[in-house]
């Protein structure tokens, strides 16, 4: 079998290279694309890895990869940071739709494409309408440029003949080789144990849904290989919390850590995301923001004070 990840050294491409990297099939071959170069996630990968560093609008970097004809597809490659999409709309339209697009179009027909999409999609809703317990037949109501290129991939290919899945993801937490502090959890977490104030916006009273890198992983891997479903949308979610309920737990971590509340608007709704789709299809979770916190804790205890 062969598997390609686009933009897999990335937060979750990492996370996903170490999972094939001690899998005990045998019988994977794992090709790697990113224009970044990490060395060291790359460093002492097995035989059976193989990177080309170039950016996936480049076709002498994709086209060799896709003429590999790979089984499975991870579609991860996107510019992130749903508030800040808003100054960089034109960019982000040709990144993350008309590239992604233009990509999913030179796949071969056997290709099973797992595209990483967002439970942001949501972030319009209306909150004196149905913003709790989301699910994936809800009607999604993106706000900024990120979470609708998202939505119009979506789109795109429920409207095509291809073998995907959609995966929805929670506001990602936790530690992977390439672990990012620019999600609410992971800023939390390394504002407590570096002894700085966590910073809550307004009250703090506003939902969202979280899951840990290392169960994004895994579930990506449990749906590429769940061959009975396919043309399907999945809310990969663990836990909701209420984002003041968040930094009270994070804060938990360090002694010292204060939670600080300032007056400054929220710029998503609240939304809280459903996930008995996937639980019903027979994926368990294993990595809670409790589990988490703790392994952060171990692996940055240099940062306490």
């Amino acid at each position: 079998m062969r598997v390609l990840i686009i933009g897999g050294l990335g937060y979750i491409g990492s996370e996903l290279i170490e999972r094939y990297k001690h899998s005990k099939n045998e019988h994977v071959d794992v090709d790697i694309l990113d224009k970044r170069f990490v060395p060291h996630v790359l460093a002492d990968l097995p035989g059976n890895f193989h990177f080309v560093h170039g950016d996936m609008k480049d076709d002498a970097a994709i086209d060799p990869l896709l003429a590999r004809e790979p089984d499975t597809v991870y579609l991860l490659a996107a510019e992130v940071e749903a508030e800040k999409s808003i100054h960089r709309e034109r960019e982000i339209w040709e990144n993350n739709f008309e590239i992604v697009v233009k990509t999913i179009e030179k796949f071969s027909s056997g290709s099973r494409i797992i595209f990483s999409s967002t439970g942001n999609v949501f972030g319009g809703v209306d909150e004196e309408e149905k913003h709790m317990d989301l699910t994936e037949d809800d009607e999604p109501k993106p706000k900024y440029p990120y979470a609708e290129t998202k939505r119009a991939v979506e789109m795109y290919l429920l409207e095509s003949n291809r073998n995907f899945i959609i995966c929805r993801f929670g506001t990602n937490y936790g530690y992977s080789p390439m672990m990012r502090f620019n999600l609410v959890a992971n800023n939390f977490i390394k504002k407590a144990l570096s002894g700085e104030n966590i910073v809550v916006h307004g009250k703090g009273e506003n939902y969202r849904p979280t899951v840990c890198v290392k169960d994004v992983a895994r579930a990506m891997i449990f749906l590429s290989e769940r061959k009975d479903i396919k043309r399907e949308i999945f809310h990969v979610v663990c836990e909701n919390f209420r984002i003041r309920d968040l930094a009270k737990k994070v804060s938990s971590i360090s002694p010292s850590a204060k939670i600080e509340y300032i007056a400054k608007e929220v710029p998503f709704s609240s939304y809280n995301l459903a996930n008995s789709k996937l639980r019903e299809a027979g994926f368990e979770f294993e990595w809670n923001l409790q589990r988490a916190l703790e392994d952060a804790a171990s692996r940055f205890a240099s940062l306490r004070r």
